[in-house]
């Protein structure tokens, strides 16, 4: 809901693609520095304690949104300010969250886990982007960013009644210099990860952007309101719930098939969405690209998960996290910014066809990613 609500207030504050990037890559800021010190303190300290304060800190942000923007108050540099705390928080969340999944459940079940993870991380960006339309459309942008906040407090007590293994960690001074080489070096000499990584790096910067810069789509390109935008984005998550059901089904020794045949699919799919021109054509296509991004994600996380070393978890996750999340609001900026040069249409299917061709190369570069089971 939130995601909805700060895209429809940015653009029409600014009728700008560029800011809509800009707003999106403020979030990057602190990821980098913030992100690489919480896989560190997630290998040493309790991943439960930090989701804590960070998911505190998310429920703040919403609730200063929400009251910003009900008294009309509200202006760009204020949602940037608070974008930036937005991607704070989360830099420091996302790698423990990563880790903790393994924490709960072990690596045997970890597929099945992260995609029961995503179907319901999915079934709620379903629910929430149809709601976050209606509820603009009637209460305004406010009552979103209330109803997130006040979310954040089931969340809490969630986190609170989890059970975990006790795990013992090292009692040795923490260096946090020291851990992060020892996180790159471990990383440069697995046999997959950097594979692996390479796959969501080059995902997230050329085609996860288009969720980011949807706002541009419903207003100026399908001719659609938030109502349109809410729906465009619960086809995200419709699709998103098919590639999770997908990867629950996968047999063992298909995934990195699975892995490298939808990471040259999503792109083509996004390009035909981004030129599609059809409201209820694109609806059908943003499922698709929604289903082939789902499946390419979870299974990343999956297998770079099952074949890291317990100790290194929360470094590597930490590495996964700012690839994913900080290359993807990087790429709003920069498709952004050729959107105001071009259009929207052709900066994103530019940018997707390119991911298309270097997934192809990938298949042949990348056998041992080909190979997982």
């Amino acid at each position: 809901m939130q995601i909805v609500a700060q895209g429809w207030v940015v653009y029409n504050l600014t009728d700008s693609a560029l800011m809509l990037g800009l707003v999106n890559f403020v979030a990057l800021l602190p990821v980098v520095p913030i992100s690489l010190l919480s896989g560190v303190l997630s290998d040493r300290f309790s991943r439960r304690n930090l989701m804590l304060v960070s998911e505190s800190i998310l429920m703040i942000q919403a609730l200063i949104m929400a009251v910003l923007i009900y008294l009309g108050m509200i202006q760009v540099w204020h949602v940037i300010v608070l974008s930036f705390v937005l991607g704070a928080a989360a830099a420091m969340e996302q790698p423990a969250r990563l880790a903790f999944v393994v924490d709960i459940v072990g690596k045997e079940d970890l597929s099945n886990a992260v995609a029961l993870n995503s179907s319901g991380y999915n079934t709620a960006r379903i629910i929430g982007p149809a709601i976050a339309g209606l509820i603009i459309a009637s209460f305004g942008e406010a009552a979103c960013f209330l109803v997130n906040s006040v979310t954040y407090l089931a969340l809490i007590l969630a986190l609170v009644a989890i059970r975990v293994p006790q795990v013992v960690r090292s009692s040795e001074p923490m260096r946090v210099v020291g851990s992060l080489k020892d996180g790159f070096e471990y990383i440069k000499g697995n046999p997959v990860v950097p594979g692996l990584l390479l796959i969501i790096s080059i995902a997230s910067f050329l085609t996860i952007p288009y969720i980011a810069l949807m706002p541009v789509f419903a207003r100026d390109m399908l001719s659609t309101g938030a109502e349109g935008l809410g729906f465009l984005l619960t086809a995200v998550g419709v699709g998103a719930i098919l590639g999770a059901l997908i990867v629950a089904s996968l047999r063992a020794g298909s995934k990195g098939n699975w892995l490298v045949f939808a990471n040259i699919v999503g792109p083509i799919f996004l390009v035909l969405f981004v030129l599609s021109g059809n409201l209820a054509l694109s609806l059908i296509l943003v499922v698709l690209v929604g289903a082939s991004n789902a499946v390419r994600l979870t299974l990343a996380n999956s297998l770079t998960q099952i074949n890291t070393a317990d100790d290194f978890h929360g470094r590597v996750m930490s590495i996964f996290n700012l690839l994913f999340n900080g290359l993807s609001r990087f790429g709003a900026l920069v498709f952004g910014g050729l959107a105001e040069l071009t259009s929207i249409s052709w900066a994103l299917a530019a940018g997707a066809a390119l991911s298309a061709v270097i997934g192809l190369v990938l298949v042949f570069r990348l056998p041992q990613v080909r190979r997982l089971p």
